[in-house]
């Protein structure tokens, strides 16, 4: 069997990994829709949004500061290209409250002394 690799089938395939059944699943639809937009079917938008989602391309963006961040396997992607895994992040919250700490510090120290 010869497979037409149309922009749905490389879009659903190889830029989101998903599988037809998973396809299916996800966007409640049968397998056989599923293949119809492998065979050029227009997608609807909302189950292309979908799949962008569950394949971590997109997330789902309320808040206009989130537009352009994405997942990837394990990793929290900006906008630029950073990645973010777990361990770095809780690195950076750990940083930011041991400085708050710091601040706080300074400030009850500064206002003991009266210095402004």
């Amino acid at each position: 069997m010869e497979r037409e690799l149309t922009k749905n089938f490389i879009f659903r395939w190889f830029e989101c990994g998903l599988s037809i059944e998973e396809t299916a699943n996800l966007c409640f639809v049968s397998v056989r829709q599923v293949t119809n937009w492998d065979k050029g079917k227009e997608i609807p938008p909302v189950c292309k949004r979908l799949m962008r989602m569950a394949s971590g391309r997109e997330l789902p963006t309320i808040f206009k500061a989130w537009e352009g961040w994405r997942m990837a396997n394990d990793c929290l992607i900006s906008p630029t290209g950073v990645r973010f895994d777990r361990r770095r992040i809780e690195a950076l919250a750990i940083i930011q409250a041991e400085r708050s700490e710091k601040q706080k510090e300074t400030f009850y120290w500064r206002k003991k002394l009266g210095i402004n």
